[in-house]
């Protein structure tokens, strides 16, 4: 979080606030290449998750070994879709031509990474989280080390794209090398030869996660197309500068749900319904009081930030910090909903509703920053979150555990009345702040970090999430002994 806030006033005084604009613009648009893979690799932590719960009871069985063989054909077969894509994109005429070389590399390097894309995938299937995050953190010191030093050299777009490849390229080729050595049997020249020649339905399988990703896209992505669009790329600056405290921030929530995507999903082969709900329950709620928590600082401190950060310039107004983080929390919340769908094998309907969800967002952001600007882009969106997505995902979640609209949102009421009231009191303590200083920020994080913890977190402790919260912290306080101890022996 501290690199991504020092390098983006970095990039733009180096580059200028429109060329970066465009960078951020080029990014988007090359998230649209993951979309040729049928959306075969975002399946494969869900079924290797379940593959590896069935190879618990049934320890002879190849079954996991011939999945990922399976996939791994498919995806070689899916890279020379994707080499022709990127061979059309890399002939299209950028509107800088000092892109064209950037964007060449950038393409290339995609392609010879692509087939790679599968191995952290089943890294996280197999639930090799901890790896996984030590690996991202590393990469991501070093890929922005490399940027600084570059740009610093007047590299300008290659610099940006040189550490855009390491990144890439490495994460893929570590993981790649840590599962030949965890699970050398998952990639053997005889599973290879068992596991047949490629068959059109192995392409089917992901064909609804695919139409799901194109929608996830679009949602995650349609709004700074949007705005380049209609109010050009310096404005596309501001927009992501307003949002980049709800954007750093979101990190840690999103993992939370993701990392749990195969427990749940290995969950379905030995818990009960009612074991999985209970889980879901505290997914949830544990989602709600990170987000609620990042609702409320942000709402406190996002002018004062900016304004100290980048300059008053940069900042697109309370309005519409207020729509990015209440968008946020809706998102958030339909989003762990979704993750438990999936895990359960909705990913059908899931796909269906994510793709109305998307075209309705799409639809009234385009329409509505006629009128209201960057404020009519959150606010299409918000309103598709709360008017399709949320009511589509909960009843499909009401009808698989069969439970009323009362039972599925009853957990979650105190925790929305309380980030209710304590972004309300963030946003009149930022009001009174005139001159915005170091100090300020500083004071009005904790106040506001504190106000909320004691406030939300004696409800948390008698909820659901509430033996988890016990878990977790009779575990911190063991292994704070354990350390002090060692500390202590050693010295």
């Amino acid at each position: 979080m501290l690199v991504g806030l020092f390098l983006t006033p970095f990039y733009i005084r180096t580059l200028g606030q429109n060329d970066y604009g465009i960078w951020l613009v080029g990014l988007q648009v090359l998230t649209f290449l993951l979309l040729v893979d049928f959306g075969l690799v975002g399946i494969v932590p869900r079924d290797i998750a379940h593959a590896s719960g069935l190879e618990k009871s049934e320890p002879e069985t190849d079954r996991l070994a011939i999945l990922v063989t399976q996939t791994t054909k498919v995806v070689l077969f899916q890279t020379l879709i994707v080499a022709l894509v990127s061979f059309g994109l890399f002939f299209l005429r950028p509107s800088n031509p000092s892109l064209r070389g950037p964007i060449g590399l950038v393409l290339a390097v995609f392609v010879l990474s692509y087939p790679l894309r599968l191995f952290p995938a089943v890294l996280q299937g197999l639930q090799d989280l901890k790896f996984l995050g030590q690996l991202r953190i590393w990469l991501w010191a070093l890929s922005a080390a490399l940027i600084v030093i570059l740009l610093m050299l007047g590299a300008r777009f290659y610099a940006l794209a040189c550490g855009w490849c390491l990144q890439q390229l490495a994460h893929d080729l570590v993981a790649f090398l840590r599962l030949r050595r965890i699970r050398p049997n998952l990639l053997t020249l005889e599973v290879w030869k068992r596991s047949r020649p490629v068959k059109w339905r192995w392409f089917l399988r992901g064909f609804w996660v695919s139409v799901s990703q194109t929608a996830y896209s679009l949602l995650s992505g349609a709004d700074i197309l949007i705005m380049a669009r209609f109010l050009g790329p310096a404005s596309v600056v501001v927009y992501s500068c307003t949002s980049k405290l709800v954007t750093i921030l979101s990190n840690q929530p999103q993992i939370l749900a993701s990392t749990a995507l195969p427990g749940l999903s290995q969950m379905k082969t030995s818990e009960s319904r009612e074991r999985i709900l209970q889980t879901t329950t505290s997914l949830t709620q544990a989602m709600i009081l990170l987000v609620g928590g990042i609702v409320c600082i942000v709402l406190a401190v996002n002018r004062q930030f900016i304004t100290l950060w980048l300059g008053p310039q940069f900042f697109g107004g309370m309005i519409l910090t207020g729509l990015l983080v209440v968008n946020y929390l809706f998102r958030q919340i339909d989003n762990t909903l979704a993750v438990a769908l999936f895990a359960l094998g909705y990913e059908k309907l899931s796909a269906i509703r994510c793709l109305i969800d998307a075209i309705v967002s799409v639809a009234l952001a385009s329409l509505f920053i006629r009128w209201w600007g960057a404020r009519g882009v959150v606010l299409g969106f918000l309103i598709s979150a709360i008017f399709v997505a949320i009511p589509i995902d909960g009843f499909l979640f009401m009808r698989e555990f069969k439970v009323s609209v009362f039972q599925l949102f009853r957990p979650y009421l105190p925790y929305l009345w309380r980030v209710a009231l304590i972004g309300s009191l963030g946003v009149l303590l930022t009001m009174r702040v005139s001159i915005p200083s170091v100090f300020t920020v500083v004071t009005t994080v904790v106040s506001v970090g504190l106000a909320y913890l004691l406030f939300v977190i004696p409800h948390a402790w008698r909820s659901p999430l509430g033996s988890y919260l016990q878990a977790a912290t009779t575990a911190l306080r063991s292994g704070m002994r354990s350390r002090l101890l060692g500390w202590s022996n050693n010295s």
